[in-house]
């Protein structure tokens, strides 16, 4: 299961915890709490809201309310490393939480330039703050979560505690008169997120926004969606187009040949009609970025094209394996792709079927069936075969 924030307008305790109660069983998540002995007596409180974008439109948002009972003091590193290492959380969970106060008191080391075990949190070191962090790591836990993924976090304002743990991870910095990263969020992000990227695939299951109190022309929101990963390869690849409308189609077979020879992927001709009705070849073509100029090179010596149009792009591809399958022709090669661990794809070596189908005089796609019915547990009536 992975998990995506995303904080380009900014993130804080509350806010974390206000989007992942959208999506957890809070009571559940309050039974564990109980098993840390906090500083003060607490209530927690969840309100819907509703933040307006523009004109238009709003986006419904839960706030995340901790209300402490009493008056409280800062408090010391090695005092809230204690509350949590004395707790009764599973040993995995409050290496998490601890993992965050870490990332915190070496900041405020940094910043005030005294040895971390002297480390004073002062608004850090509230119960509220305390809740925040621990309620975000168990909600997380609870859903199952193996993998963070976030964007970048909006910065505008920073603390200097939060300017120094943004070393090192991807920012937008942002024109707002006031902060919309707390410490508290930065560090909690930074002590969960596996990596920084605006794109990820998932397979969503749920999601929820959390908010803070501000109201700005940007949301102040933040939003997190869970779900299935969808494990492949991703990478990038190159888009080459370009159109022909007087030159002798004779010539793709050799310039086919050219291209696939210097890298390209998939070489595609497509016929269509064009200004003062002329016929028309389009021609597309996926390469490496890389290779990219070389294609353009032999594109612009062997047609008559004047100019190329090219995009990056990324794409997914499936986890991918060739095997061999024994059947009553002999063995075949089987390309077998995989989506989320579930062989999803099989298709049959074509020069293996071809040989196969000429050397015995038999049909070639009654190879290639035979192929597939070699495969175990493959299910033909789901894959309508």
């Amino acid at each position: 299961m992975i998990g995506f924030f995303d904080i380009r307008n900014g993130c804080a305790g509350d806010m974390i915890c206000a989007a992942l109660a959208g999506c957890v069983d809070t009571q559940e998540v309050k039974k564990q709490l109980n098993k840390v002995s906090f500083p003060s007596a607490y209530e927690i409180e969840i309100i819907q809201k509703t933040k307006q974008v523009d004109n238009f439109h709003g986006i419904k948002a839960n706030q995340f309310l901790v209300h402490v009972k009493e008056k409280e003091r800062e408090r010391t590193y090695p005092e809230i490393l204690s509350i949590f290492e004395n707790s009764k959380l599973a040993e995995e969970v409050k290496q998490r939480i601890i993992r965050v106060f870490n990332i915190l008191a070496e900041a405020e080391s940094i910043v005030h330039r005294e040895d971390v075990k002297n480390v004073h949190f002062h608004a850090i070191g509230q119960t509220d703050a305390l809740i925040e962090v621990s309620f975000s790591v168990l909600a997380l836990d609870l859903l199952g979560i193996k993998k963070i993924v976030s964007t970048p976090i909006g910065i505008s304002n920073a603390a200097p505690a939060t300017a120094e743990m943004m070393k090192g991870i991807p920012v937008i910095i942002r024109n707002i008169p006031f902060e919309i990263t707390t410490p508290t969020g930065i560090a909690i992000i930074k002590a969960i997120t596996d990596s920084y990227d605006d794109t990820p695939i998932v397979i969503p299951e749920g999601y929820s926004y959390g908010t803070g109190s501000y109201q700005t022309e940007l949301p102040n929101t933040l939003q997190f969606i869970y779900g299935k990963e969808l494990k492949g390869l991703k990478d990038t690849v190159c888009v080459i187009e370009t159109s022909v409308d007087d030159m002798n189609p004779i010539i793709f077979d050799y310039l086919l040949e050219k291209l696939y020879q210097v890298g390209a992927f998939e070489v595609c001709f497509f016929p269509g009609i064009t200004k003062k009705t002329r016929p028309i070849f389009w021609i597309r073509i996926l390469c490496r970025p890389i290779d990219k100029e070389k294609i353009f090179e032999i594109i612009f010596k062997e047609t008559t094209t004047l100019g190329i149009r090219y995009r990056e792009e990324e794409r997914i591809l499936l986890k991918r394996l060739q095997k061999k399958v024994k059947t009553k022709f002999g063995e075949i090669r089987v390309k077998v792709g995989y989506f989320a661990g579930e062989v999803v794809n099989l298709m049959p070596e074509y020069e293996d079927c071809k040989k196969i189908a000429t050397e015995k005089k038999v049909p070639l796609k009654e190879v290639m069936q035979e192929a597939l019915r070699a495969w175990p547990n493959w299910d033909f009536e789901k894959k309508g075969l």
